[in-house]
């Protein structure tokens, strides 16, 4: 049957605008451009050190010993053999004997790729506006690869740093260094605080008795000003919260940044606040006894609960780190498949044996910044609501002076062979793979975006994470989030 005007107008009404609005998740973060950013040595070992000359000290940790009166008279004794002084030698000064220490640190490349959705050069021939709508799946992509890069360097920075705080009255600076690497310690629920000023005087002092001044982020009123990396509105209420604060700064020429939004960068109490607005979010959980399998060697687990999704009211998740104490035993989640799956170790040491027993366990658990909603085509992505409300989040000291992160560079050729250049930042790079039997036209690709480093360890014992509790409400209110679900 002909087409008629009306079936033409049916078929194109519906055609989308020309403008398109794209969702992103791009929010302020100082974590892409705060790292110190190297390449990858190549020609070397795939695992490579670093190597440290540790302070100078007297030898086998002995006293110093005292300055002693100079002789008057001088001699010279030219026996070899008792050039070194007695005690009551006065023509002799006394010595102490200097040892220099070391500490190697290992590190290797890591790599993950993406992959965008295939797409046919057959089936972009009718689409609409198509180029731009292939700018807007670029952007998308793009905007992924930055958010696991910042995940990639926040989770680095907490792995390697040498103090992990829950900030109550039990806290303390351990020093701990990053391959030797312990869980946050559980939260006591009694005494738990949020993060204060009285509290960061002592990490500053801390910093600067560790020697972390000399490679700190800079000067300020002075003195020396170190990074903390926090969410705006914990830097807003470390300045705002104090009345005597607001009252210098309402009489002061600081006047204007009262009324200066939650993004306002801060230099204060020796610490310059950059802003993240994508920092970890927790809720502390104590799970009732469930029954638990480990399976022997692998250190496999299954835990017989629905999900422990269920019982947390934030959608939070068993993460890496998370403990499951079985009679006594104390087990860390080392990675995880799902939320009651996963591989653990023994927090011993010790060989992770076959276990089939109630357990109890407790966790930190994550608190997404997106959910996913609708099943199928209709899925989207969407920011959870509960993210704002969570219990519990996490605050660095950053110092430019714990790691570095190490990028490989493109090998092209090697000799007589070559070989396509590959970027490994995360670029997305079209891919057109001809295959005899799947792809012989060559008319079918796909995004490729491939991300490596290796981040080398430097002085551990400058890094801190502080987990802390989460700022209240700024008007006091108590909520739930179900109003903004």
């Amino acid at each position: 049957m002909a087409q008629t005007v009306s079936d033409w107008l049916t078929e194109q009404a519906p055609l989308i605008s020309t403008d398109i609005n794209q969702k992103v998740m791009a929010a302020p973060t100082p974590w892409i451009h705060l790292y110190r950013q190297e390449f990858w040595k190549d020609e070397r070992s795939s695992i490579q050190k670093t190597f440290q000359f540790d302070r100078a000290m007297v030898a086998s940790g002995a006293d110093e010993v005292d300055w002693s009166d100079m002789a008057t008279a001088v001699t010279f004794n030219n026996d070899h053999a008792n050039h070194q002084a007695a005690a009551s030698d006065s023509h002799i000064p006394p010595s102490d004997n200097i040892v220099f220490g070391q500490t190697l640190r290992e590190y290797n490349l890591q790599w993950k790729s993406v992959w965008g959705p295939a797409m046919n050069v057959e089936q972009l021939r009718d689409k609409f506006v198509r180029a731009q709508q292939m700018g807007a799946c670029v952007k998308a992509l793009s905007d992924q690869t930055r958010e696991y890069w910042i995940s990639r360097k926040r989770d680095e920075y907490k792995r390697i740093a040498g103090n992990l705080v829950v900030l109550d009255s039990g806290f303390s600076l351990s020093g701990l260094d990053y391959y030797d690497r312990q869980v946050f310690p559980a939260a006591t629920g009694t005494d738990n605080s949020i993060l204060t000023n009285g509290f960061l005087d002592e990490i500053y002092e801390y910093l600067n008795h560790q020697g972390a001044g000399s490679d700190a982020l800079g000067n300020a009123n002075s003195g020396i000003a170190y990074s903390l990396v926090t969410s705006p509105r914990q830097s807003r209420r470390l300045i705002m919260a104090d009345p005597e604060i607001r009252e210098d700064f309402r009489y002061s020429s600081q006047n204007e940044k009262l009324l200066g939004s939650m993004r306002t960068k801060w230099a204060y109490n020796g610490f310059v606040h950059s802003l993240d607005e994508t920092v970890d979010r927790w809720e502390a959980f104590t799970a009732a006894t469930q029954e638990i399998e480990i399976t022997a060697t692998t250190g496999a687990y299954a835990i017989t609960v629905a999900t422990v999704e269920s019982t947390s009211t934030n959608a939070a998740k068993l993460t890496k780190g998370s403990t499951i104490i079985v009679g006594g035993v104390k087990y860390i989640v080392k990675s995880t498949s799902s939320g009651t799956a996963g591989v653990v170790i023994r927090d011993d040491g010790a060989a992770v044996g076959a276990v089939s027993a109630t357990a109890s366990w407790t966790a930190w658990l994550k608190v997404p910044r997106f959910v996913y909603s609708g099943s199928g085509a209709a899925m989207k992505k969407l920011p959870n609501p509960k993210w704002l409300i969570a219990t519990w989040e996490d605050s660095y000291i950053f110092h430019q002076g714990v790691c570095v992160s190490e990028v490989p560079k493109p090998i092209t050729s090697v000799g007589q062979a070559n070989f396509e250049a590959t970027n490994y930042m995360g670029t997305p790079e079209w891919t057109n793979y001809k295959d005899k039997t799947d792809n012989p036209l060559g008319n079918l690709g796909q995004f490729l975006m491939v991300m490596a480093n290796g981040t080398r360890p430097e002085n551990p014992e400058y890094g801190i994470v502080i987990r802390h509790l989460a700022v209240p409400r700024p008007d006091g209110r108590i909520m739930n989030g179900s109003s903004l679900g």
